[in-house]
Order: C-alpha cells, then sequence, then structure tokens
C-alpha cells in the first residue's frame, strides 16, 4: 500500500498537495498570528478569520488571548474551552493556563481555576508571576469556600441600569441634583489607550430615570472623569502623561464652568489621583493615589482642611491600606467603603467597608458579602438611599466590559409552608415611549443565543407596559421588542441560575428615525465588492448603531435590471452579505443586522439609462420598526 501512495506522489504532484495543503495553510496562518500576538496588536489578529475546522489548536490559543487582552471574555472563554479540549496542560504555556483560570473563576468554576493556577505556578520562575498567580489561587479558594448567609428580613436584588449600559466600560456612577453622572468609554473620538486598546475616559450625564445620555466635553483628548462631589462643586478627574490630577468646576446655569487644576489641593507630582469622598463629619478628604509613599498600587489618604482653603500634607490611611490596590472611596456616617483587591477578594476587586473607631482611625475591613460582590471587579460605591445603592461591576450577565448596577434592599416574600415548592424567579419589565416615558403596550420575543437552550418564546406585554414571566434557563437570550409606531428593540441579557431579572425598555418613535440620515451604498456592475467611499460611509452607520445601541438595521440588496432575475437575486444578496461582513469586522453584533436580497424587483429610479441603472446597484439600511 505504501508503494501506491509513494507511486500516486511521484506520478502526480497535486496529490501531494491536495493531502497537505490545508496543513500547510494552517501553518502559515500559525506564524502570522504568533507574530501579531507577540507585537501586541490583538486587533489586527482577531480580524483574521478562524479556518474551519482548526487542524492546530495552539491558534486557537493566541485568538482566545487575544480576546482576553481586549475585554471580550465570553469570546476568549468559548475559544479557551475549545482549546483545551484539543490540547493537553502540559502542551500550553503557564501565560494561557493563567487566563483561562481567571476566566473559569469569573465564570464561576473555582475549582477548574484552582487546577489550572496551580499548573501555571509549577511553570513559572518569576517572582511577580509566583505573586500574580497565589493571589488568584486565594481569590479561587475565597470563592470555593464562600458560603451564603441566610437573609432574615430582607434581601438585595441587583437591576442593571440597561438605559446606561453600552458593549463598552460605564463605571464610577454618582448622583447630585437629579443627574447622575458617570464614567464611559463609548467614544473613540477621544483617541485609543495604548494600553487596553479602548477609547480614552469621557464623563457623562442624564437625568434620573431618561434615557438621553449627554457628554460633558470638558477635555478633548486622554482621560477625564468624575472623581465625586464637595457640595455643590464638582471635582474631575483628568489625566496626562501618565499621571492624574484633580480639577474643580463650579455651578454655571444647568451646567458647569470649565474646571481648573484645584491648585489649593496637594495633587502629587508623580502619581495620580483618582477618586475622593468627604468624611461628613470631620470635613476631612478622603482620596485614593498611587503617590510616593504608598504600600503598593494606590492607597487611601487622607488630607485635612486648614484656614484659608488649604489642606495638610495627606497622611497614609495605614490601618487600611496593604501591599495591594484600595480605592473609590465613600464614606456614609462612620461606615467607610472602599474596593481592594486583596487575596481576601473572591474574585478582581471587591468592596469593603470598614467602621470609626470610637478612639479614632478605622477599624479592620470587612468584605460586603454577595451580590454586592462576585468574582468579577466590584467597585465605586454610592449610596443615595440606605435602601438603594448603585455599584460598577464586570461580572457576569452584563451588557458591556463594565456596566452600571442598582441593589435594592426588598423584604423577603412570607415563609411558605414547607410542602409548597421553591420560589419562582420572574423576568419582568417595563416598556415606555423614550420621548414621553408614556408606557407602549408591545410584544415581547425572547429567543435564546445557544441551540442547547429552549426555543423561542413570546407574549404580549399589558396596557401599561408591564410584563412579568417565569425567568428563563440560565444563558444569554435576546430580548426582542416590537410595538406600532416604535423601533423594534433588541438587547442581549444574562440569566442568572436565581434571582429576578428586570428590564427597563425605552422604546424609540419611528419619527424620531425620520431624521437619522443613513447612507445609501452603490456598486459597480456586476460587481459586490466595496467601491472607494464604501467606508466613510459605513462609518456613519457604524456611529448611529452605536448611538441608538438597541437599533435592528436591515441591509438590503439590490441590482438594476441587466441579467436573469436568477442571477441577479444571487447578485443582491452577495452585495447585502459584503456590506453585513464588513459591518460585523468593526464589531457590529451579528444580531443587529438582518441582510436580505431583493434582485432587481425594487428599483429606486426607471432602468432607463446607464446613470439610473448605477443608481439601482445598490445597498440601503432600513431601520426595523413595528411588529414583524
Amino acid at each position: 500500500m505504501r508503494r501506491v501512495f509513494v507511486f500516486l506522489l511521484w506520478q502526480s504532484p497535486w496529490v501531494f498537495f491536495f493531502f497537505l495543503s490545508p496543513l500547510w495553510g494552517q501553518t502559515r496562518l500559525l506564524r502570522n498570528v504568533e507574530r501579531l500576538y507577540y507585537r501586541g496588536d490583538y486587533i489586527s489578529l482577531v480580524q483574521q478569520d478562524l479556518p474551519s475546522p482548526v487542524q492546530k489548536p495552539t491558534i486557537l490559543l493566541y485568538y482566545a488571548s487575544a480576546y482576553y487582552h481586549l475585554g471580550e471574555r465570553d469570546k476568549a472563554y468559548a475559544l479557551y474551552r475549545e482549546a483545551f479540549s484539543k490540547l493537553s496542560p502540559a502542551e500550553i504555556e503557564h501565560p494561557f493556563l493563567t487566563e483561562y483560570g481567571q476566566l473559569c473563576l469569573y465564570n464561576e468554576n473555582p475549582s477548574l481555576a484552582l487546577e489550572l493556577f496551580n499548573q501555571a505556578l509549577q511553570r513559572t520562575a518569576y517572582a511577580d508571576s509566583q505573586a500574580l498567580l497565589s493571589k488568584y489561587i486565594a481569590y479561587a479558594n475565597q470563592l470555593k469556600n464562600y458560603q451564603e448567609i441566610p437573609p432574615e428580613k430582607f434581601r438585595w436584588v441587583v437591576y442593571p441600569l440597561s438605559y446606561l449600559n453600552t458593549p463598552e466600560h460605564e463605571y464610577s456612577l454618582f448622583v447630585h441634583k437629579g443627574y447622575i453622572y458617570f464614567i464611559s468609554r463609548r467614544d473613540e473620538a477621544r483617541g485609543t489607550d495604548p494600553e487596553d486598546f479602548l477609547p480614552h475616559e469621557a464623563l457623562y450625564r442624564a437625568k434620573r430615570e431618561d434615557t438621553v445620555v449627554q457628554p460633558l466635553r470638558f477635555f478633548s483628548k486622554k482621560h477625564e472623569g468624575i472623581a465625586g462631589f464637595l457640595k455643590d462643586t464638582l471635582i474631575v478627574y483628568r489625566s496626562a502623561h501618565r499621571r492624574g490630577d484633580f480639577y474643580i468646576a463650579y455651578p454655571r446655569g444647568e451646567g458647569w464652568a470649565q474646571p481648573q487644576r484645584w491648585k489649593a489641593f496637594p495633587n502629587s507630582r508623580r502619581g495620580s489621583e483618582d477618586a475622593l469622598c468627604e468624611d461628613p463629619k470631620t470635613g476631612d478628604i478622603i482620596f485614593s493615589s498611587d503617590r510616593k509613599g504608598t504600600k503598593g498600587g494606590d492607597d487611601l489618604w487622607l488630607t485635612r482642611r486648614l484656614p484659608g482653603g488649604k489642606f495638610a500634607p495627606p497622611e497614609n490611611l495605614s490601618a487600611l491600606n496593604t501591599p495591594y490596590n484600595e480605592d473609590a472611596p465613600f464614606i456614609v456616617g462612620d461606615t467607610l467603603y472602599f474596593a481592594h483587591d486583596g487575596p481576601t477578594s473572591i474574585g478582581g476587586y471587591d468592596i469593603f467597608y470598614s467602621v470609626r473607631q470610637e478612639r479614632g482611625g478605622w477599624g479592620k475591613p470587612q468584605r460586603l458579602p454577595r451580590p454586592f460582590n462576585s468574582p468579577g471587579h466590584d467597585s465605586y460605591l454610592f449610596f443615595p438611599h440606605p435602601d438603594s445603592v448603585y455599584l460598577s461591576s464586570d461580572r457576569t450577565g452584563g451588557k458591556g466590559k463594565m456596566d452600571l448596577y442598582l441593589l435594592v434592599r426588598e423584604p423577603l416574600p412570607p415563609s411558605s409552608p414547607p410542602e409548597t415548592l421553591p420560589r419562582q424567579y420572574t423576568l419582568s419589565g417595563r416598556i415606555y415611549d423614550r420621548e414621553t416615558k408614556r408606557p407602549v403596550p408591545a410584544l415581547v420575543i425572547l429567543r435564546p443565543v445557544s441551540d442547547t437552550l429552549l426555543s423561542l418564546s413570546s407574549w404580549e406585554a399589558e396596557a401599561d407596559g408591564s410584563f412579568s414571566r417565569p425567568k428563563p434557563l440560565r444563558g444569554q437570550y435576546l430580548l426582542h421588542v416590537c410595538a406600532e409606531g416604535y423601533a423594534q428593540y433588541l438587547e442581549p441579557f444574562f440569566s442568572p441560575d436565581t434571582g429576578d431579572v428586570w428590564r427597563e425598555i425605552p422604546m424609540i418613535p419611528a419619527e424620531v428615525l425620520n431624521n437619522v440620515q443613513l447612507p445609501r451604498l452603490h456598486f459597480d456592475f456586476d460587481r459586490h465588492t466595496l467601491r472607494a467611499e464604501a467606508p466613510p460611509a459605513l462609518d456613519t452607520v457604524i456611529q448611529v448603531l452605536r448611538q441608538y445601541p438597541t437599533l435592528i438595521l436591515q441591509v438590503s440588496g439590490h441590482t438594476d435590471s441587466i441579467g436573469t432575475r436568477e442571477y441577479n437575486q444571487g447578485l443582491s444578496e452577495r452585495r447585502a452579505r459584503t456590506v453585513y461582513n464588513y459591518l460585523m469586522e468593526k464589531n457590529i453584533a451579528p444580531h443587529r443586522l438582518q441582510w436580505i436580497g431583493y434582485g432587481e424587483d425594487r428599483p429606486l429610479v426607471p432602468n432607463t439609462s446607464p446613470y439610473n441603472r448605477f443608481l439601482n446597484r445598490r445597498v440601503e439600511f432600513i431601520p426595523l420598526t413595528g411588529r414583524p
């Protein structure tokens, strides 16, 4: 048999190429992927299509790690799971073991995370890596041994602020005089941070219970954010040249005057000041900084007010600080809350609290229980009321890389007799007009993302726009809401194992979209490739999709009348698919686009001249409105 095979290869080299070309192509891809990965060009790496099937599993590791560095943890987790199913841990380098372990911890699998962290620890001789892995092992042990304290009279329920959150970062929320202020990294026009490849921080505000979010645009470049409020004065954080200072802004009408550098405050020369709060009892300012004298990373510092508006030299709150990070202080009465990422956390930053002592100083910090903390990062606590609290978190089930949440203290339902069934959790929400805030009766459709979950379900909301259904099984879903006279609403969300799920659904009136100018793309004869003017026009489409993050667009392809109907139908579909693929490469979620080809059936103008036929060779974008 071997002689026959050698003879075939000798007689026809194409037979050899047929057997080995896929493997050779993936070898070349692997070299290119390795080059981009070790150069840190993760964006270019993930823009290359993964081969199907993957014959070199090592490729999966590089793609997974690239998505991990870009903050796309769901994609990274799926690719790591596939890679580890095809490779043994002995074949995998310790950085990949560490990243997959962090993703397992984030997804509530501390046992597998411990196994991966311990394997990685045995593989590295670097002291920094060993210290970091020791901290991750501590996280996993804390989560694995965590014991939930049964609530007695009330429980805290988590509600995401879906009308403020985007697929990017939102965090550091404050409420002041009817407005919500927060930091977001949704504006690509501010430039990209070279360390994490994300847009620089920008400061936004919105009226409470309003969906219109406005950027303050104090500074056009680098990072700007909110550090806190001192009575009616806004303290702004601004960074430049790898350091950040506090700026101070005074009220002006309904807005704020341009912030000026806070000269009276002892900003550090080489460090950064990030967040602050005022002690309501002493008037002292407690803030976070990595200035000279820290125990490690960011520490909490205190500066006392002096006569004449000046401040005393800052003192390190050494009783609270550790070799790890302490950040985002916030005081309520005699309790100081802050974020800390040391080994006593259940993952990343957790929120801790310390109680003021009778003889002065602060007591031993204690970690807040779940759901205040999660295996992800949890920080920036803000209490507007004793029964409600805002926080920022990148826990599972969010809309973006970091999201804003509201925790509400709710009374426990009356205890049920032992023979009754366990409590049924619900998926509930409120559907209303984004402009008038009036309720909107609508059709609600729930679609599972995974084929392993239950099939599609739908129901009609009440006349007051409310709905309540049994919560679906754990997993990723798409919530699709349709009403006559409104743009169709589509939002991905995660259904956890336990707890109710609440959704605020602001519907965009169809007439609002009449003012949205969407471009029309034209094509050369018998071609479905993009012309030179197409990318700038598609940037406009991307901006509209980001301005309206729940909007669905139909991408419709058309042709002129030359050729057979069958050929033109296929050509129109190829044109629509080309544009659809381009938008997906620009990180537009595929569920927000529906492509379709209409062939020659819907001409824009009569096909009576070459110019008219050029106008008919097009792709159009149509916002989906009304009921399907």
